[in-house]
């Protein structure tokens, strides 16, 4: 029987230590005036934003849905004409030597394009802008590969377009292992002065921009030469764009 009462009494005594325990953190909760009225406050202003009692309308998740499809759409269809692919002639054969590769394109160009110029009157860097050192290594030789087609591109419109010369060619900055610039659109840019009438001159950005593969213009800035008019002088960038289609379109919320 004493054992049974013991029972009893730890029972009862249990059930109210939890009565006062429970009541004691719903008062925590719910009877402290300064929570109350910060979740007052809060319920009115998200009411007053209209982000509570309510949802989007069917008819503007379906514009909103629709307007993404177009634009995933549109998306798709730019991205193959934008998109910089090195070709092959420009590029180190399968199995081949890079160094040795390098070499033999830029003597290729520089017999095309700084002969060919000479050849029409007009001038261009004998080095068309290339290093003094040769790249060495797979990675740096398509680097320069890459720049020196877009060079390819830039001067050969020049020509075509009777610019009097390119007075300067500058290569991007060669980024160091893990460095290079990340993002979805990803430029490559080589920096032109180009010298000559203002007509010459608009032609070859036209060409550039024009051309196969596109080639991005950028900081495009123009100087008078004479008191005329008659030449000018223009500074830009060109840049290979390529698409890195696995990397988010905004970034850092953005």
């Amino acid at each position: 029987m004493d054992r049974e009462l013991r029972r009893l009494l730890l029972v009862v005594a249990g059930a109210v230590v939890l009565l006062f325990t429970g009541r004691a953190l719903i008062g925590a909760l719910y009877d402290d005036d300064e929570m109350v009225r910060q979740a007052l406050a809060l319920r009115a202003k998200l009411r007053s934003g209209g982000e509570a009692d309510g949802r989007p309308r069917r008819e503007d998740m379906a514009a909103v849905a629709a307007l993404r499809d177009e634009l995933a759409a549109r998306l798709a269809e730019l991205l193959p004409a934008v998109s910089y692919v090195q070709p092959p002639e420009f590029s180190v054969s399968a199995g081949g030597s890079p160094d040795l590769d390098y070499v033999e394109i830029l003597r290729r160009e520089q017999q095309a394009l700084v002969k060919g110029a000479a050849y029409v009157g007009r001038s261009v860097p004998s080095n068309l802008g290339m290093p003094d050192l040769n790249p060495t290594g797979l990675e740096d030789v398509l680097r320069t590969l890459r720049s020196l087609h877009v060079v390819h591109v830039v001067v050969s419109a020049a020509i075509e377009a009777g610019v009097d010369g390119v007075d300067e060619i500058r290569l991007p900055a060669a980024a160091r292992r893990g460095q290079e610039a990340g993002g979805f659109l990803r430029p490559h840019k080589v920096d032109f002065v180009l010298r000559g009438p203002p007509r010459a001159v608009r032609d070859t950005l036209a060409r550039i921009t024009a051309g196969s593969p596109w080639l991005a213009l950028d900081d495009v800035r123009l100087e008078s030469q004479d008191t005329d008019g008659t030449r000018v002088l223009c500074r830009f960038s060109a840049a290979a764009v390529t698409v890195d289609e696995s990397h988010p379109l905004l970034e850092g919320g953005a």
